[in-house]
């Protein structure tokens, strides 16, 4: 009888098999699908957290702008005193970003000919849309259903919430200076815009996901705004001004649109990341039990309700059905 000596099929000098750099790959792949970084790279995928945030971005620009426009035919926002350069300054903006940003609001002689009843009503209808949009991403991150119309009093709520929390830091800012206006900042502001962030989930969510579980996104969202405000000095500034001197007016909106995106993110990527950590991985079912058995099938391409094949238990070597060699 002639024995084989070559290697058997499947082997590592088999031309045939797979390289082992191919297992492995898939190997890490699906440790790395399995891991939290993995399950949390799907929530933001489903959740689509680049396109939220950039609509967001989108209808701040569009629709927060042009109010500011229209509003400037009551309101002197372009004036060398007027409101928008006393705001911008008192928000950490240098009297240099100031004068730039003011130059894309017009006098209120220019727009008070301009402006009528009925584009003032349909640009403060239009704003409202933004708190709609961030609205529907915190549903889009905590898999509830979309509100009904009886909850449209909430974005307003929260836009007037929003507008009084922008007018507090507008009015303190100007009192402290140097490092006891960032210890103010760091102690103070923190815990009240992580609060402002627990009560926006909850308020734009109507109530529909616990407090305790909105508190790490809350905590997150508190964080990202308290960076956003210390940045403002540091980075809006110098953008505003270096694009203002390349592009004009046109140059200030781009630094705008990225800010109102970097804005989107914080506030939905802080409550994306606060719901993975509050839900956290679906539990592994103990071995034995009936969800157990219920993985278990659906990994073997069962149904639940469909009986599994028989087994055939090997036959005892020496058995009536051995042949001996």
């Amino acid at each position: 009888m002639t024995i084989p000596t070559g290697p058997p099929d499947g082997g590592p000098d088999d031309p045939g098999a797979p390289p082992a750099w191919r297992d492995r790959l898939r190997d890490t792949r699906t440790r790395y699908e399995a891991s939290s970084v993995g399950v949390l790279t799907r929530r933001i995928v489903d959740v689509q957290l680049t396109r939220q945030a950039l609509l967001l971005a989108a209808l701040a620009l569009m629709l927060v702008v042009p109010a500011l426009v229209t509003l400037a035919a009551v309101v002197p926002l372009g004036e060398p005193d007027g409101a928008v350069a006393g705001l911008v300054r008192r928000l950490g903006l240098t009297p240099q970003a100031a004068h730039d940003l003011q130059q894309l609001f017009p006098t209120t002689a220019t727009v008070s000919g301009a402006t009528t009843g009925i584009g003032l009503v349909l640009t403060v209808v239009l704003t409202v849309r933004w708190p709609l949009a961030l609205q529907r991403g915190y549903e889009l991150v905590w898999d509830v259903p979309h509100g009904t119309v009886r909850a449209l009093w909430r974005p307003l709520v929260w836009l007037l919430g929003f507008l009084a929390i922008v007018g507090a830091a507008a009015l303190v800012d100007p009192v402290l200076e140097g490092v006891v206006w960032l210890v103010v900042v760091l102690a103070v502001g923190t815990p009240l815009a992580i609060a402002w962030a627990w009560w926006t989930q909850y308020l734009l969510l109507a109530g529909r996901v616990p407090w305790p579980r909105l508190l790490p996104g809350a905590v997150l969202i508190g964080l990202g705004l308290v960076g956003l405000r210390l940045a403002a000095t540091l980075v809006l500034s110098p953008a505003i001004t270096s694009h203002y001197r390349q592009y004009g007016p046109l140059g200030i909106v781009f630094v705008l649109l990225s800010w109102f995106v970097a804005f989107g993110v914080v506030m939905l990527g802080g409550a994306l990341v606060g719901h993975f950590v509050a839900v956290g991985l679906p539990a592994r079912p103990p071995a034995g039990s009936p969800r157990a058995d219920e993985v278990a099938g659906d990994a073997r391409g069962e149904s639940p309700g469909e009986p599994s094949a028989p087994s055939i238990a090997p036959v005892p070597e020496g058995g009536p059905w051995h042949r001996g060699g």
